[in-house]
């Protein structure tokens, strides 16, 4: 599935501190002002219910507006995470997320998921 175009993309995250993750889809930089959100997940618990608790609500945003979620969650800075590899999280549990949040046309590829606000 081809995701949807983002001419730019405004990254949320909780995590304070993360590795930034490149932007998706060939953009060269994050923007602060991007309508279409991307959301990097915190590593933890790769459940429904604790990426839903993640996503804003659809109904807080624009009709319309695309919500990509990143595959690579954030793992909290330590020393230890100088050995750990990237937290992959589960698509199903991604896409079902966006689902249960009330996002439409939802979609995914190989490490992209994403939906719209209705």
């Amino acid at each position: 599935m081809t995701p949807p175009q983002a001419g730019a993309l405004r990254l949320v995250a909780r995590t304070q501190g993360a590795r930034i993750p490149k932007p998706p889809l060939g953009l060269a930089a994050w923007s602060p002002t991007a309508d279409a959100i991307a959301v990097l997940l915190d590593a933890g618990a790769p459940s429904v219910a604790s990426v839903a608790a993640q996503l804003p609500p659809s109904t807080s945003l624009p009709s319309g507006t695309p919500v990509f979620v990143l595959g690579k969650a954030a793992v909290k800075p330590s020393f230890w995470r100088l050995f750990a590899g990237d937290v992959a999280m589960p698509r199903a549990a991604r896409c079902t997320a966006l689902l249960s949040r009330g996002y439409v046309d939802i979609g995914a590829d190989a490490d992209l998921v994403w939906g719209h606000a209705p």
